[in-house]
């Protein structure tokens, strides 16, 4: 031991004990604290084969795309050993989640796939892979790992959980881990279907199609890239696993009804194999309705248009009608330019003349009405790359929890008559959906929603009339706990919901509202005006075509290709406001006062009113106490009914609130700057002087 590692059990200086670090590295048997870079140093080796679990392939490939090549086998993650063959094989025919994993990679790596520079590797059995290793060589050597450690950014980024890395440099080794490696590689097959990694940068892969997915789930049957061989325990664990987690309850039954329509048992070997593959194809209708995520009746109210984003292009694609003696629905891009200038100008004034329906024909004069009509128009002009703006929030920050900051809900509010329904209606034909909109009692049916949600249809969502009991219930499949779940863990191409609700009847917990974009429509069309403006109306929807939303997916899909801003973490909307912009100057035409400048903040807006009028008429309900506390007798202003209670409550910033159960105490400094008391309420020298 060197001098300066020895401990001085006589020495006057306090020896401090180090923090002891997370991840023990242990280098040519000596323990020493190295980085992810030093770990995986691609100044000194080449090439990567690794053995893991991977909870993040952003993290991953950030970290091992320098070298020229990778082989990466997946293993499981730890704790998921024991009963997880079953996982291991859904994994392995769950066709849609193995195109979606592939897509939502960044376009170079996928580049890196195709070329075969770059593989990713699966158990072809579906047998668990819980091994770790790391071979990495080099013209200077080789360098095996081996231990505890996941390539996670939690085991490898000393991020609270104990592991172990026993790192040898040029050591023998390396040849019995090289030989282990090829044993497990052996067992393996390509993570992403050949047919999809063969086709997907040059054409889109319609995975809302259950046709392409049974298509590809038979190629990889039939050239044994998948290959089963169950016993009848392992069919038990299968139905046992199916019963197992209520959350999971429904992708597992699929699983086991995939299995036992594609599969046979033999007589002689006891065990479950594969089907002959002319079987399965005269089985064409039963697998489809099989691998498809929709159930029927889901699928059956979807009347969307269908739209695919293409990632390696970065635009939309739409499927054909149906043509007689085609095998499968080829797609034809629905992203086009508009090529001249008239075409964009008219366009233009449509909107300009529908928006100024929020003026000709209401009670009111109010341009922030229109301007939020127009705000709701540029939501739905950039809901198909919402989820691409969500997933590129994350990649920039490193951070799941950014996600929910980009809200894949707006949700517009207003009474009776304020032309929130010809809103969606409108914004439904600049899209160019046949359909209008669906209405939220025919779609309200279990776990409807979520089915839409998890489409890669990224056509919005346009739901009337959403009831208010909707935000407040607390199913798995409503209210809180799906816009949280959707919000917050929705990955890669999915739709958004452009919903209108009552305004009257509307609250939101603080759980729910900040993951919502709400704008509320305080005006109503005149009752002598309708048939004058109906007719109007009528009349300008007549003349609505998709051109200009065309001609928008193809300038974002420009910007997101040429790694320009086309959001800011501040304003979502912040690229949807300068393609317009861009608009009007091509097209000679001013910029409308209405037209929105930056994000309304509505729900908050409202809840300041509210609280503002409720402490103007009953101020001595607000008992503000030296402790800097305001105790607000609730009772004495709301009905004894808990719900009014509640939504009271609901509009109060939660930050705001110390106490809320049997008494509702507040933050005073918080509660004043919310209501913005010193604005409205506090008296100046002279009005003290003189009341």
């Amino acid at each position: 031991m060197s001098d300066h590692g020895q401990l001085n059990l006589f020495g006057e200086d306090e020896v401090k004990p180090e923090k002891t670090p997370y991840l023990q590295v242990v280098l040519n048997g000596n323990v020493k604290t190295m980085s992810l870079g030093e770990l995986f140093d691609t100044e000194v080796y080449s090439d990567l084969k690794a053995v893991s679990f991977v909870a993040s392939h952003k993290f991953f490939f950030k970290t091992a795309k320098r070298f020229k090549s990778i082989q990466l086998v997946l293993g499981i993650e730890d704790g998921h050993v024991a009963g997880n063959f079953a996982k291991g094989l859904e994994s392995l025919m769950d066709i849609e989640s193995r195109i979606d994993y592939f897509q939502s990679l960044p376009k170079d790596v996928q580049q890196e796939i195709q070329n075969n520079q770059f593989q990713i590797r699966y158990s072809k059995k579906g047998t668990p892979i819980h091994s770790k290793i790391y071979l990495l060589t080099g013209a200077k050597g080789n360098r095996v790992m081996i231990g505890s450690a996941n390539f996670t950014e939690t085991a490898l980024g000393n991020q609270k959980q104990y592991e172990e890395l026993l790192v040898f440099d040029n050591h023998e080794l390396f040849e019995i881990y090289q030989n282990r490696f090829e044993d497990i590689y052996q067992e393996t097959v390509d993570f992403i279907p050949e047919k999809v990694k063969s086709k997907i940068l040059l054409e889109p892969v319609n995975i809302a199609d259950p046709e392409v997915l049974m298509d590809i789930l038979l190629d990889e049957v039939e050239n044994k890239r998948i290959l089963v061989e169950l016993t009848e325990t392992q069919v038990d664990e299968i139905h046992q696993a199916a019963d197992k987690m209520e959350s999971q309850k429904e992708e597992l039954t699929q699983f086991k009804q995939v299995i036992e329509v594609m599969t046979k048992v033999n007589k002689k070997t006891e065990s479950r194999e594969f089907l002959p593959i002319k079987t399965l194809r005269t089985k064409a209708v039963t697998i489809k309705s099989k691998v498809s995520k929709m159930n029927k009746k889901s699928a059956d109210a979807d009347h969307r248009q269908q739209l695919i984003y293409h990632t390696a292009s970065q635009t939309l694609y739409t499927p054909l009608p149906d043509i007689e003696g085609e095998e499968k629905k080829l797609l034809s891009p629905f992203t086009q330019k508009i090529e001249d200038v008239e075409s964009l100008k008219k366009q233009l004034e449509l909107i300009n003349k529908f928006i100024d329906s929020y003026h000709l024909f209401t009670v009111q004069n109010d341009p922030k009405v229109q301007s939020r009509i127009a705000e709701a128009i540029l939501y739905a002009f950039v809901s198909a790359h919402i989820w691409k703006m969500r997933d590129h929030y994350v990649n920039e920050e490193g951070r799941e929890n950014v996600r929910r900051h980009i809200p894949p809900f707006l949700i517009i509010a207003g009474r009776s008559m304020s032309g929130k329904t010809s809103a969606l209606e409108f914004i439904s034909m600049l899209l160019g959906n046949t359909n209008p909109y669906m209405s939220y009692e025919k779609i309200s049916g279990k776990n409807m929603l979520n089915d839409f949600f998890h489409s890669s249809n990224v056509s919005p969502l346009l739901v009337d009339e959403i009831d208010a009991k909707f935000f407040r219930s607390a199913a798995a499949d409503k209210g809180e706990r799906l816009i949280k779940d959707i919000t917050n863990n929705l990955t890669g191409a999915h739709p958004v919901l452009i919903g209108t609700t009552n305004a009257t009847g509307f609250d939101a917990n603080a759980q729910s509202s900040s993951r919502l974009y709400y704008l509320q429509i305080n005006n109503t069309f005149q009752n002598q005006k309708l048939m004058e403006s109906s007719t109007y109306l009528s009349n300008l929807m007549n003349e609505t075509s998709p051109a200009l939303y065309k001609d928008f997916t193809y300038r974002i899909g420009e910007k997101i290709k040429n790694g320009e801003e086309f959001y800011s973490t501040e304003d979502f909307l912040s690229g949807a406001r300068e393609i317009f912009k861009e608009y009007y100057k091509e097209a000679g035409m001013f910029l409308p006062v209405w037209f929105p400048q930056e994000k309304f903040n509505d729900y908050q807006e409202r809840g300041q009113r509210l609280w503002r009028e409720l402490y103007t008429s009953h101020s001595d309900s607000f008992d503000f106490r030296k402790e800097n506390t305001v105790l607000v007798h609730i009772d004495n202003f709301s009905t004894q009914n808990r719900r009014d209670r509640e939504t009271l409550v609901n509009y109060l910033p939660p930050e705001c609130i110390n106490e809320d159960s049997s008494v509702l105490l507040l933050n005073q400094k918080l509660f004043k700057e919310y209501i913005e008391y010193d604005k409205y309420f506090k008296k100046s020298v002279f009005r003290r002087i003189f009341s």
